[in-house]
């Protein structure tokens, strides 16, 4: 596994601080020695701040002290839960090729696994397997270890024994990088293989790290000319390299680098750690350019137009003569144009952009190392003249940040820039500055767009009355996300090129078009101070008429408010085997009866909209049945269906008196009365409500029910306008077709159960229209519950088929 330099550093200060996890203290073991370098590097830095803090004054000296002096143990803990206890004396041995840094001793190793070793020479991995005690492998057996671990299947050569402790040799075969680019990226990056050794996965790593470059584009030309002319004209070739490489990075992995990589040919480990990286990147570029189709090479190499075209026609490496005094002076320029970004040890400038104060004015500031810390780029450069790589840094920034130079002298590395400027920094140049090299540190920046909403602030009004007719006072905003702007904010936000607001800790940019409508919306509402529960509650399902793509968003201390909030909260105990009910109930008829107690509760009624075969009688009879007791229900259904409830009735809530008030034989009006006196729930047809209506009228009913009630789709016709006369505590419109004949006839049903609540029909129908299923959706969970068969399906059942029960029938002698 590749570990991440920033990554691993925050990793030890968490574990240090005595915050790590168990993932974070993995991390660490995964490369302990890495880690342990990393933490000798901080310990030593902490060791020195300590000593610099000792030398304060005041009287928070000894605070400071004791808190570097904690952050010192912590490290040191750190490391010691790493590094292995040190072994006596008489037991230490020389550490095989990969662990040079221990003494040899005169006690033989016990014998270790043989495991696969790579060594690097002039641009090839020479490969190798061996263990310390034990004999080498020969190159059958090497093969088939290659094998074993998806190993290159072509490119391998012969390669001369590689020299092992005690004046052995291992059998060795070499591959140059192009060929072995792939499997090392795979050794490097990915899990540990079973036999694998580090020099391998060393040279994985450093293999990744050029694949990374490369794939930034952190590469660079360079024109190689060789030392022999001939004749006026001398060898030269097109080479690429990496740029922008990590100083930590490199130094990293220098200080990891196990012995035997430099088994074959010696050498300094910085040395072959860039020779490795820049060996990945050469590979890739000449994969790519053999790809490509380059043109045609001049006949000579003696004129400069002729030398650029021949470099670009020969950028694949393939080494041309050219004039020697012209290839000098090219090289020579390519090398002062790349110097910058090609020196490890380049000095990095932070470029801060922060965000506005008050004044609203972007600042940014650019930055210098300086010793261990960093100084204002203006007092870097006034040092001493300033160093020289900085001051090049500097230009370089001026290049391609113009605007950083428009201050002058002045005020050097710091400028405010508008708005304007401020996205294009955070959006392109400030990730372009990145890719060439430059500290940026950016404000957090979200690429998602704000989600415009209307919020409505409710305060109920001293002594109103609880309800859908409690006035409260009321104040309008617009919510982009989490950020609450006034009408003065939306305003000057619709005044911007380039609107901004803050999010969630992120700068996200604000679509214009929306600001606008958010400026219409507020101004429409300006003289709304007072709305009543019924009023505000519209807003809250979606019918207020907000053009804005989140609705309303309704806070504040309300009636309606409350009754949102509890609409939400409705399906969060969920009750399959209700007091009084005989059976179980699927998990959606569980969450139906608990809305349909919401509504009673709240004084509400609402439309349950479940497709034929769901089971809607049984999830009212449950809810009938546990809150028995409470006052009369009155049953509307049509005639093919009363026999259905009165016999799940029956069945299901055996303790509810039911009484069927239907046909010749029913009770006339003045027998009504006493006829339902001891009843729990009365069932009659439509046709007969309407006959009795005047019977029904004098009756108090807590709940009325209408099934199949696309009934009074038609709010004109003769039994709508009578049912509506009939009043309730709640009313339950049961229907499995709630939109399919247009929003005129929902607006119905839903004016039925709570009449005046939705407004007028010709509003309802404005502000629903469009998408059908969204409208359902703006009123779903509270004044529509709505089940389809497309839905998943239950994990409870009922005792027995309720389709079978929606289609029964009772015989007059039943009834």
């Amino acid at each position: 596994m590749i570990l991440d330099s920033q990554q691993l550093e925050a990793a030890i200060w968490s574990i240090s601080e005595g915050r790590g996890s168990d993932d974070e203290l993995a991390l660490l073991r995964a490369d302990e020695r890495l880690s342990l370098t990393m933490l000798d590097r901080l310990i030593i830095d902490a060791e020195d701040d300590l000593a610099s803090v000792r030398n304060l004054t005041g009287e928070e000296r000894d605070q400071v002290v004791a808190d570097f002096t904690d952050t010192l143990h912590g490290l040191q803990s750190t490391a010691a839960r790493l590094r292995p206890p040190p072994v006596p004396a008489a037991t230490r041995v020389d550490y095989y090729e990969d662990d040079e840094d221990l003494p040899i001793a005169s006690e033989p190793w016990e014998p270790e696994p043989v495991q696969l070793q790579a060594s690097w020479s002039a641009g090839q991995v020479v490969v190798w397997a061996a263990g310390r005690g034990s004999p080498a492998e020969g190159n059958d057996e090497l093969a088939t270890r290659l094998e074993s671990i998806g190993g290159p299947s072509v490119g391998w050569q012969l390669h001369a024994g590689v020299p092992l402790p005690g004046g052995l040799k291992a059998e060795a075969v070499a591959i140059p990088m192009k060929d072995a680019l792939g499997w090392l990226v795979a050794i490097g990056g990915g899990p540990t293989y079973e036999g694998v050794g580090a020099s391998v996965r060393w040279l994985g790593r450093a293999a990744l790290e050029g694949v990374r470059l490369a794939a930034r584009g952190a590469i660079l030309p360079s024109l190689h000319v060789a030392n022999r002319p001939d004749g006026g004209t001398v060898e030269t070739s097109v080479q690429w390299g990496p740029a922008l490489l990590d100083a930590t990075v490199v130094n990293t992995l220098a200080t990891a680098m196990p012995g035997a990589v430099a088994a074959v040919d010696g050498g300094n480990a910085r040395a072959t750690t860039s020779a490795v990286i820049t060996a990945a990147v050469e590979a890739i570029v000449a994969e790519s350019i053999g790809r490509a189709d380059l043109p045609a090479q001049p006949p000579s190499a003696k004129s400069p137009i002729d030398l650029d075209d021949t470099v670009i026609a020969r950028m694949d490496g393939t080494p041309f003569r050219a004039n020697i005094s012209l290839a000098t002076t090219m090289s020579r320029r390519l090398e002062q144009w790349s110097r910058t970004v090609t020196d490890p040890t380049r000095p990095k400038l932070i470029v801060q952009l922060d965000p506005p104060s008050t004044g609203g004015v972007w600042l940014v500031s650019v930055m210098a190392p300086s010793g261990k810390g960093f100084v204002p780029i203006d007092a870097a450069l006034r040092s001493d003249g300033g160093r020289r790589s900085i001051v090049s840094e500097w230009q370089r920034l001026g290049r391609l940040f113009p605007a950083i130079d428009r201050v002058g002298v002045s005020r050097r590395g710091q400028v405010a820039i508008s708005q304007d400027e401020a996205w294009e920094f955070m959006t392109v140049t400030g990730p372009t500055l990145v890719t060439v090299g430059f500290d940026v540190r950016l404000p957090a920046l979200s690429r998602r767009k704000a989600r415009p909403s209307l919020r409505l602030f409710a305060e109920a009004a001293a002594g109103s009355t609880v309800g859908a007719h409690q006035l409260s006072n009321v104040a309008w905003s617009v919510l982009f996300d989490d950020v609450e702007l006034s009408a003065d904010d939306i305003r000057r936000l619709a005044r911007q090129a380039r609107p901004l607001v803050q999010s969630r800790g992120r700068w996200v940019e604000v679509d214009r078009f929306d600001v606008q409508q958010a400026a219409v919306a507020l101004a429409e509402r300006e003289g709304v101070t007072q709305l009543t529960g019924a009023e505000i509650l519209r807003q809250s399902v979606g019918l207020g008429g907000s053009s804005l793509a989140g609705g309303v968003v309704v806070h504040g201390n309300s009636w309606a408010n409350d009754i949102v909030k509890s609409a939400g909260e409705v399906s969060m105990s969920l009750v399959t085997k209700p007091d009084g009910f005989h059976g179980a109930l699927r998990t959606y008829q569980a969450e139906a009866v608990a809305w349909i107690g919401f509504l009673d509760s709240a004084g509400l009624g609402g439309c349950l909209a479940l497709d034929m075969g769901l089971g809607k009688t049984p999830t009212v009879l449950a809810h009938l049945a546990r809150s028995a007791g409470d006052g009369k229900t009155l049953v509307i259904a049509p005639a093919a269906v009363v026999g259905n409830w009165a016999a799940e009735a029956s069945r299901f809530a055996p303790a509810l008196r039911v009484v069927v008030h239907h046909g010749a034989s029913r009770a006339t009006e003045d027998e009504f009365e006493a006829e339902t006196a001891a009843a729990d729930m009365v069932i009659t047809t439509y046709a007969t409500a309407v006959r009795d209506v005047d019977a029904l009228l004098a009756g108090s009913w807590r709940t009325i029910v209408l099934d199949e009630a696309q009934a009074i789709k038609n709010p004109t016709s003769e039994t709508s306008q009578q049912l509506r006369r009939i009043s309730a505590h709640t009313r339950l419109a049961l229907t499995g077709t709630p939109i399919e004949n247009g929003l005129g006839d929902l607006w119905a049903i839903l004016d039925f159960t709570n009449p005046g609540l939705v407004g007028s029909r010709p509003a309802f129908i404005s502000q629903m229209s469009g998408d059908g299923e969204a409208a359902l959706r703006a009123l779903n969970g509270l004044l529509l519950f709505r089940r389809t068969k497309t839905e998943p399906e239950v994990a409870v059942e009922l005792p027995d088929k309720i389709d079978e029960l929606d289609h029964c029938t009772m015989t007059p002698e039943q009834i």
